[in-house]
């Protein structure tokens, strides 16, 4: 079983990302008087802005209308986007850059399912555009993840069956989604135990490409 296309997800899989996602929400957390902290901060990772809103208000999520909703995720959306103002090449998270030119290197296809709307903007920042074949434009995305549209849009756009696929996330929504599909589930952080991917690594610098292919191959073989 040949692997022919890699997805990945954006923030904390490529792009050093979460963190400044904690910053920007916690402010506006803080501002409109609820709760926030870095368990919830990983829910939220890969939800549309509005289902980040109502996650984020809890319980008053009834006692504010939808305008203002909107209001608060483009608030948040903007305090995030301040930040990502100032990333580097340096902030590709470790290994990913290794992985990115081992995966062009065989000629392997690689796509991008971020749902954020800054994604073009981030890899641009990041200086690694350059490898990605497809990248899904989340704009024409109609149902967020969980959900798996996204997903296989970007295995649509490189020309590729899902069976074919691996699929990269650290969010729960994300890997839920893989999960929805045919691809080969790679999921990063412990947070992501009990959802069983296929492979659960806990940072980063542990995906290598001999070390992914060999366990795509075994996965379609029946060895694990």
């Amino acid at each position: 079983m040949k692997l022919e296309a890699v997805i990945f997800d954006l923030d904390g899989v490529i792009a050093d990302t979460v963190e400044l996602y904690y910053i920007a929400t916690k402010r506006l957390a803080d501002e409109i008087g609820v709760p926030f902290d870095r368990t919830l901060n990983q829910k939220l990772q890969g939800m549309s802005r509005l289902s980040m809103v109502e996650a984020l208000l809890g319980d008053q999520a009834n006692e504010w209308t939808d305008e203002e909703k909107v209001a608060l995720g483009n608030k948040r959306g903007e305090y995030y986007r301040q930040l990502i103002e100032q990333l580097t090449p340096h902030d590709v998270l470790p290994g990913m850059l290794q992985l990115l030119q081992d995966i062009r290197e065989e000629g392997v296809k690689i796509g991008l399912a971020s749902s954020s709307s800054n994604a073009s903007f981030v890899v641009e920042r990041l200086q690694v555009r350059s490898f990605f074949d497809y990248i899904v434009d989340v704009k024409t995305i109609k149902k967020m993840k969980p959900d798996p549209e996204i997903f296989l849009k970007a295995a649509q756009g490189l020309g590729v069956v899902p069976h074919h696929c691996v699929a990269i996330e650290d969010g729960e929504a994300g890997l839920r989604a893989i999960k929805e599909t045919d691809m080969f589930s790679v999921g990063i952080g412990k947070h992501l135990t009990d959802l069983q991917p296929d492979w659960l690594v806990h940072s980063t610098a542990e995906i290598t490409w001999s070390e992914l292919k060999e366990r795509f191959e075994h996965k379609k073989a029946g060895l694990l």
